[in-house]
């Protein structure tokens, strides 16, 4: 029973989630459509599911960076700094939940936000562009015709974005959106549609229980 039950739970929480935007009408004997009794009975638990998920995997970092703190791992400075601001914004932000009237309290926890956290997310993101740079020029290698195709390419939108590109030839702007708008969007699509396919698949088997790997089994 122990794959038995979170197999049945499964099976009728996807079929409920499946058939809520397919149907009109109210069901028999209940009188209620099932698109009100998801958003009603079954969407909530979502976040409440969400929410728990989010607790247990703030409390495996907690537990893995505290043995690095105690061991004196290499970087163990920056498991400190880690949990401290963790702990920091997790209790800033239950007194500001817990005190809504006191404004000061939730200007301050803004300010902490946009001044602290902003910042570091936006160099993280910088700093990440060399990353990218540095795969771009290695995948941009004109060692074959795909790479080379893919190399003309990225010059072609790079000079038609750069101001300088349409001082050079007017057309460049011209290329570049239609390269964004026409090819890429091509493979955009066709990547959105491949992993709309790949993920119906696997929900189907999840469903029908032949992927039983969120259970425990193979």
């Amino acid at each position: 029973m122990r794959r038995e039950i979170p197999f049945i739970i499964t099976l009728v929480v996807g079929l409920v989630f499946l058939l809520a935007p397919l149907t009109a009408g109210n069901i028999p004997l209940v009188g209620q459509p099932f698109s009100f009794i998801t958003a009603t009975y079954f969407s909530p638990w979502t976040t409440i599911v969400a929410a728990f998920a989010t607790g247990l995997a703030s409390v495996n970092l907690l537990r893995i960076h505290a043995n690095s703190i105690s061991r004196k791992r290499a970087g163990w400075y920056n498991s400190v700094a880690l949990v401290f601001a963790l702990a920091f914004f997790f209790v800033y932000r239950t007194a500001v939940e817990l005190l809504p009237a006191n404004k000061a309290l939730a200007a301050g926890y803004a300010n902490y936000f946009n001044n602290i956290l902003s910042p570091l997310s936006a160099a993280m993101f910088a700093v990440l562009a060399f990353y990218i740079a540095s795969a771009s020029y290695r995948a941009f290698r004109a060692r074959s015709l795909e790479a080379t195709v893919l190399l003309v390419a990225a010059v072609l939108v790079m000079i038609g974005a750069a101001p300088i590109g349409a001082e050079i030839w007017d057309q460049f702007p011209v290329i570049q959106r239609w390269l964004l708008a026409v090819p890429n969007m091509v493979g955009q699509r066709s990547i959105i549609i491949g992993a709309a396919i790949g993920g119906f698949a696997t929900s189907l088997r999840i469903l029908l229980g032949l992927e039983r790997g969120h259970l425990g089994g193979e």
